[in-house]
């Protein structure tokens, strides 16, 4: 079986031509690369290519799908690619780290369920993309009915106009019309220009098609909208919402278990709570025994109080009158307040400091007591503790909790509200999805399809910068698709002036909604009404398109921002995991090991080469299935590549080959050989 011919998405474009021998392509960027590789394995396990195209079996052509692959009974499990890791003398040791994968290696080789991230960024990317290739099929019919529409006006414009000038089908040189368009009676001619203009169409229309496969617009789109960003809105969160009802929900639960232990008197509530207590009876226990920490106003007041109590008393000595006594009393009580305030009994105490106060066997026997309950409580919550540590029930929902805190918390930028659920729900957060980070890693990798790597963390003005570089490069293509269409629309009045000519001159008539000719005896009135119900429909058809395009772009950029994601989670994922030499061995050749392969040369690097090419030798009664080398010789010499392509020139007979490389070495070699045996080809733009 020959792989012969791939397609892009939507059929836009050229197609990607294999040569049923020996192909080197050239010029491949990463998604274009992961295109191709991804529908070569998917043949010998009849899985989905990913794209259409064509393949050759026993000299019949097939149209490239998953039924095709189903009815040549391709369902097994072969390595068909090459890597420059399988080469002999390059690979280390099986187990040991060699490189990194690629984002796009890692999205070939990672399936979806194993990782929950990229399979959401995935799904994202896929919904986007299904979205956008809907909206331009819209936004494409919108610009065929207004080219219609279009064209419909001007044939409705051009009959108006003749009848206004009377009819007259033999106009002079002067007329809008070129000499070569006037009516012609001679009807031989008049097919030969309808067959001319009838060509013409078609060889604009390819040019059209051509170039609107190099698509600009991603680019100009994120441009745009980094450059003119929407105003942001805000509105509730909807994962803190989320959250606000799992906290409630989990709070429900864990309520329900801690009654079901407190009804059977092990309750952690309880438990807790004994501990809080024990804990302050504890502290105020050891602040009564321990000596007060006055400050040097408190000294300073305690002083003089003392002062007035001594004041008092001398005028109560010897002079027992009423009054003295009350002063004396209050100046006592003022006293008694200071020293209950900072901490000591008595003036005596304040006096004497810690050492009467370390002799106060009640507060010493306060603490000892604290301290015993202390000990009693934390041995109870301690059981407690084992209790729910024991239960995996109550342990998962406190776990659950927990990370919820923390992710409720991230959200609040690590604010701790005293009503959580509350606080989640009033959340507010901007509504528009991409920011501009997220912009300026989409345009990046944008650019990087069309050939512009910027490498990591380029920065928004360098990634603008090289943005407005190739707008302005491939303005040129926008001003040659603006050309072609005109020429395109001019071609398809003529054409339908002179078909409208032939049919005059068979005395037959046409429908101006048609292409042909119009109906020779239309009166001014119906012409007119003609015309303005074109302009109107051609009015309502421009503000579609211009509706659809504005759908497009937004679509475009939602699909771009999503492939940006997804790109970068793989890329963290694919930095993450080593790369190991654990290829899968071609099943056709269990035996094979390339551990026991002799010494690394050119020999040993052969006979791996077309062990690998005799593994995909009769898969089925389809025959073979094409090899990939992705430009695994990269490390060989010049000499040593130029032998090994020709030993497998000769096998590519029995098995396709398809060489992957910029390698000027193995394209030389190509055109060497001659197209017979092999072909150059060049990736086309809509393949990417």
């Amino acid at each position: 079986m020959r792989l012969i011919q791939l397609l892009p998405e939507a059929h836009a474009g050229p197609p990607l031509d294999l040569h049923p021998l020996v192909t080197v392509v050239n010029g491949l960027t990463p998604a274009a690369r992961e295109r191709l590789i991804n529908a070569v394995t998917a043949l010998p396990r009849g899985g989905d290519p990913g794209c259409g195209g064509l393949v050759e079996c026993h000299g019949v052509l097939f149209d490239l799908s998953p039924a095709t692959l189903a009815l040549l009974d391709l369902n097994g499990e072969l390595d068909v690619l090459v890597r420059p890791s399988d080469i002999p003398g390059v690979v280390t040791p099986v187990g040991t780290v060699t490189s990194r994968l690629s984002a796009e290696q890692y999205l070939t080789v990672t399936p979806e369920g194993i990782e929950p991230d990229l399979d959401r960024a995935r799904s994202r990317r896929r919904d986007a993309r299904e979205a956008l290739t809907v909206l331009r099929e819209a936004a494409e019919r919108a610009r065929r009915e207004l080219i219609e529409v279009t064209a419909r006006r001007e044939r409705a414009a051009a009959a108006a106009d003749a009848l206004a000038s009377g009819g007259d089908e033999s106009a002079g040189p002067d007329d809008e019309e070129p000499d070569d368009e006037q009516p012609d009676d001679d009807a031989a001619e008049l097919d030969e220009r309808i067959i001319e203009l009838e060509s013409d169409l078609a060889r604009i229309d390819r040019g059209i098609a051509e170039l609107a496969a190099i698509d600009t617009r991603p680019i100009q789109v994120l441009l745009d909208a980094i450059r003119d960003p929407a105003p942001v809105e805000y509105g509730p969160s909807e994962r803190a919402n989320e959250l606000a009802d799992e906290f409630l929900a989990l709070q429900a639960r864990v309520g329900e278990f801690e009654e079901a232990m407190e009804a059977e008197g092990r309750g952690p509530i309880t438990a807790m709570r004994q501990l809080d207590e024990a804990r302050d009876a504890l502290h105020h226990a050891e602040r009564v025994l321990a000596k007060p920490d006055l400050s040097e106003a408190d000294v300073v007041e305690l002083e003089a109080a003392h002062e007035a109590v001594l004041e008092a008393e001398k005028r109560v000595s010897g002079m027992r009158r009423k009054g003295a006594q009350r002063r004396l009393d209050e100046a006592v009580a003022r006293q008694q307040t200071v020293l209950d305030r900072v901490g000591f009994p008595t003036w005596s105490a304040y006096v004497m400091g810690a050492s009467l106060l370390a002799i106060d066997p009640m507060a010493e026997q306060a603490v000892e007591q604290a301290r015993f309950e202390l000990e009693a409580a934390e041995a109870e919550w301690a059981e407690i503790s084992a209790l729910i540590e024991a239960n995996p029930e109550h342990r998962a929902l406190l776990d659950q909790l927990e990370a919820l805190y923390l992710e409720a918390f991230d959200l609040l930028e690590g604010k701790e509200p005293d009503d959580l659920p509350t606080a989640l729900r009033e959340l507010q957060v901007p509504k528009r999805e991409v920011t501009t980070d997220e912009l300026v890693d989409a345009l990046a990798y944008q650019l990087s399809l069309v050939g512009l790597d910027l490498g990591d963390n380029p920065g928004t003005d360098r990634t603008v910068l090289a943005a407005d570089a190739f707008l302005e490069e491939a303005d040129a293509i926008g001003g040659r698709l603006d050309e072609l269409q005109a020429e395109r629309r001019e071609i398809d009045t003529h054409l339908a002036d002179a078909r409208t000519r032939r049919a005059r001159r068979d005395g037959g008539t046409i429908d101006l909604t048609d292409d042909g000719p119009v109906v020779d005896q239309l009166d001014a009135d119906e012409v007119e009404a003609e015309l303005a119900e074109a302009r109107r429909e051609e009015a309502e058809a421009a503000d579609t398109v211009e509706a659809r395009e504005a759908l497009v772009d937004a679509a475009t950029q939602i699909e771009a921002v999503a492939t940006a994601r997804l790109m970068r989670i793989a890329a963290d994922l694919a930095a993450a995991t080593p790369r190991r030499d654990e290829s899968p061995l071609p099943s056709s050749e269990p035996a094979f090991d390339v551990d026991d392969l002799p010494e690394a040369g050119r020999e040993s690097i052969e006979f791996y080469l077309l062990a690998r090419l005799a593994a995909l030798r009769n898969v089925s009664f389809a025959g073979s299935v094409p090899l990939v080398i992705d430009d695994a010789l990269a490390s060989v010499s010049a000499d040593d590549v130029r032998e090994l392509l020709a030993k497998l020139e000769r096998m590519s007979e029995a098995v396709q080959i398809i060489y992957l490389t910029d390698d000027t070495t193995v394209t030389d070699w190509a055109y060497e050989v001659g197209l017979d045996r092999a072909a150059v080809v060049d990736t086309p733009p809509a393949f990417a």
